[in-house]
């Protein structure tokens, strides 16, 4: 099974990311995209949707751009996930492309709902200060995953290191 995030639900938290990465500093479309390796013109609409949803302020003008309405420390995966995806929810059955033939519940719905629980706690306790200070120590090659982190199976590219724009260049 798998499961990921949209290519909206990946492009808004890595502007999340990279906005709290250089958290007060305000930051440009072009800045987050470039950082980010993302698709300037998709983000556009990403963006818009963080801040009708309160993640967000926008500033326009040259001097305009995006930051964050809270600290760092106060925005959750889980909440920038469930702006962009819609609510993290169990709410089918886990046998539903299956022969399910119980009417209310099945065998797998405790544990099924358990686990969706323990899942949301964990995107829930996941800060962006702290998924900046993973990213910066990733970048700085001072990050040790810790043991129970499986490897990746491949060793995929670096995208959206943050490194590239991290410093102010100005608005653009």
């Amino acid at each position: 099974m798998r499961m990921r995030l949209t290519s909206k639900g990946d492009y808004g938290v890595r502007a999340v990311l990279d906005i709290a990465r250089n958290h007060p500093e305000m930051r440009t479309n072009r800045q987050i995209t470039e950082a980010m390796d993302l698709p300037r013109n998709f983000m556009s609409q990403i963006l818009a949707t963080l801040v009708r949803e309160g993640i967000l302020d926008s500033t326009a003008g040259p001097a305009g751009g995006y930051t964050l309405t809270r600290p760092p420390s106060e925005i959750t995966l889980l909440e920038v996930i469930e702006v962009i995806e819609g609510l993290v929810a169990a709410d089918e059955c886990l046998l539903g492309g299956g022969p399910c033939d119980w009417k209310t519940v099945c065998p797998l719905h405790e544990t099924w709902v358990e686990a969706k629980a323990e899942f949301t706690s964990r995107l829930a306790d996941a800060t962006f200060e702290d998924l900046a200070a993973i990213d910066r120590a990733i970048d700085s090659g001072t990050y040790t995953p810790p043991d129970h982190a499986p490897p990746h199976p491949t060793t995929p590219p670096r995208r959206g290191t943050g490194t590239r724009g991290s410093q102010s260049d100005g608005p653009r």
